[in-house]
């Protein structure tokens, strides 16, 4: 097992996995088949088998390039170094390959030399996955920033508490805490809503965010402001569970 539990990171991945998105969230229930020229973001967690990791990466430079075919690219690739919360063998790489729309990412699942691949590597490099096909909230407006490989990266997994009470009290600290966290130097990527899982391996979470650090020091910062303690009893309230991650990018 790679589990690993760090507690004085557990108060700041709470605080954090949100607040870094430039509007306001609503509460409208999203329909994620709705538009079917949507994008789709699918979000992948590898287990690899010890000393498969060349192998591995040649899945990860040939299946790049058949994304390509369809409209489709690996957008970001993580290499988790702890877990901050939640309970999670951590895994070796997560992957965020964007699709144009659903027809796409169909049409490469079915790709013949995409299968092959899979057959060649998968099997040989692979221990374990799961993943989570995903689109972005649309009730969202913000200037998207993008990282590189010498930000340090997050991926929380997100999890409310049953009732609509607890996504809506949520919204209302996410709002509050998004007129303070920039000042820190976080940055988000992406926000999404699973509508689909693959393996079963993990419970399907209600959000995933993905963001990154301008440094270490900022972060902790933002830990020990007094707006945000203020703000965390909410938050705690209506949340049920959290996984969080920290790593590097890899692309």
């Amino acid at each position: 097992m790679r589990k690993t539990i760090i507690p004085s990171l557990s108060l700041m991945a709470l605080m954090v996995l949100s607040g870094f998105i430039i509007s306001k969230k609503t509460n409208k229930t999203l329909d994620p088949m709705e538009k079917k020229d949507e994008q789709i973001i699918n979000t992948a967690f590898f287990y690899l088998k010890p000393g498969k990791e060349k192998d591995f990466e040649k899945l990860r430079s040939r299946g790049n390039v058949l994304l390509e075919k369809y409209g489709a690219r690996i957008e970001r690739v993580i290499k988790p170094k702890m877990l901050a919360s939640g309970e999670l063998e951590l895994p070796d790489e997560i992957h965020f390959a964007v699709y144009p729309n659903i027809a796409a990412k169909e049409a490469f699942d079915n790709d013949p030399e995409f299968i092959k691949l899979k057959q060649e590597y998968i099997g040989t490099s692979v221990e374990k996955m799961f993943g989570f096909a995903t689109k972005k909230d649309p009730d969202f407006d913000f200037f998207r920033e993008i990282g590189d490989a010498t930000k340090t990266y997050g991926v929380a997994l997100i999890y409310y508490k049953e009732g609509k009470q607890y996504k809506e009290q949520f919204s209302d600290y996410h709002n509050a805490a998004c007129e303070i966290i920039p000042e820190f130097g976080t940055h988000f990527e992406r926000f999404l809503i699973p509508f689909a899982s693959a393996n079963e391996l993990q419970e399907q979470p209600d959000e995933i965010h993905r963001f990154y650090f301008d440094s270490a020091e900022g972060m902790q910062n933002m830990v020990q402001d007094a707006r945000m303690q203020a703000l965390f009893p909410k938050r705690d309230a209506s949340l049920r569970n959290l996984v969080f991650i920290i790593g590097e990018a890899l692309q």
